[in-house]
């Protein structure tokens, strides 16, 4: 199956769930949030065990294993805003769904996203692993890091995250067997990561967890500075996986037919 033919069946089946059953659709949503939530949680943890033995290196592991979240998210057959961002960007330049339903649509999967996130982060908030957190965490030092930096700053980096996503998921679109799907999709998340760009679903882990856990809370995660990244994040998110990649991609697959995807 081409990407387009792909992409056209995966737009069909969201819009016709959204549309008809919102209650399984806001499943899937949540569903993803949780996938997302467990593998940062994990990556996490892994991440800090290493920083105590080897100081730096814990960041890296963080970002090598953090792709096991999105691989169980695209196997399983959840709802990712991020990736829809990519999905109905190329659906609405090839006039398969409206601009404005295109928006919608993501931005209740996010909020869905969010609702999974906040489940899982509740629960982790009271488990064994994280009752000693504390701001010098891993996860707390990200989470950190994250809402001070400047608006630019936060709008570029989400904006090279989101692209670095889709590539992931388009890479495992044109994956066809599990095994293949998860050396396209965990090695190429690990860039986005290590890098220590800004995806929207994926601060929400480090965040929420961090809030429900840490014990005090960072002193610069802020009602006001943790709001203020989320809605930059997602902007940039949605400039870069879905103009720069599911726009881009688009376009280039409405070229000669023996150059499409």
């Amino acid at each position: 199956m081409s990407l387009n033919e792909s992409v056209a069946a995966a737009v069909d089946k969201k819009v016709i769930l959204f549309d008809q059953d919102q209650p399984r659709f806001l499943t899937r949503g949540v569903l993803a949030g949780a996938y997302l939530a467990l593998g940062t949680a994990f990556a996490g943890a892994a991440g800090h065990a290493v920083e105590q033995l080897a100081p730096g290196l814990g960041a890296m592991v963080f970002a090598a294993l953090f792709g096991l979240g999105l691989f169980a998210i695209v196997v399983l057959g959840a709802e990712l805003a991020t990736g829809s961002m990519m999905f109905f960007s190329y659906a609405a330049a090839t006039k398969q769904v409206r601009w404005g339903k295109a928006v919608w649509i993501v931005f209740l999967t996010t909020v869905y996203n969010l609702i999974g996130v906040i489940l899982i982060g509740a629960a982790l908030g009271v488990s064994a692993k994280f009752a000693d957190m504390d701001p010098s965490h891993l996860l707390s030092t990200i989470s950190s890091g994250k809402v001070e930096k400047s608006v630019q700053g936060m709008l570029v980096e989400a904006m090279v995250a989101n692209f670095v996503v889709n590539m992931a998921i388009i890479g495992g679109i044109l994956s066809q067997e599990v095994v293949s799907k998860f050396f396209a999709i965990v090695p190429i998340i690990a860039i986005f990561v290590g890098l220590s760009t800004e995806h929207v679903v994926a601060n929400f882990c480090v965040m929420v967890i961090t809030l429900f856990a840490s014990d005090p809370i960072p002193a610069a995660m802020t009602v006001g500075s943790v709001s203020l990244n989320w809605v930059v994040v997602w902007a940039g998110n949605f400039l870069g996986g879905g103009i720069l990649m599911g726009g881009v991609y688009a376009w280039l697959n409405k070229g000669p037919r023996e150059y499409r995807d």
